[in-house]
């Protein structure tokens, strides 16, 4: 009549119990894959620590390159005349063209002379 029956129910008692088991087991690997382990914090601490080793050395030749890029401009910042330097110059350049403006009248009237006392010769 309204009996129930042992083993349906425990049929449904054992895949019930199954689906559980498997989806503990698949949800533990899930989350167990992504854990880290102390070999991995060591293989991690080893590569981080040649990175920043070989960041440093980069960082060094970087460094010195700048230092010689700087040192090599104030040797040739040394060498560039200054204002002053510069005044001097055009002051020179300036007497320089004062002297020739004065040479050349004076060989143009050298040579207005010459002329002249050729040409006065030239007529007796």
């Amino acid at each position: 009549m309204f009996g129930i029956d042992l083993a349906l129910f425990s049929f449904w008692k054992e895949v019930a119990l199954l689906c559980w088991a498997v989806c503990l087991s698949g949800f533990l690997l899930w989350d167990r894959r992504n854990k880290v382990t102390q070999e991995a914090i060591v293989t991690l601490r080893h590569e981080v620590a040649k990175e920043l080793a070989d960041m440093r050395l980069n960082l060094e030749s970087r460094r010195r390159h700048i230092d010689e890029s700087i040192e090599l401009m104030r040797a040739r910042q040394a060498d560039t005349p200054t204002r002053g330097d510069l005044a001097d110059l055009y002051r020179a350049i300036n007497s320089v063209s004062q002297v020739s403006t004065e040479l050349r009248g004076t060989v143009t009237a050298l040579t207005n002379t010459i002329q002249m006392i050729n040409q006065h010769l030239l007529d007796k």
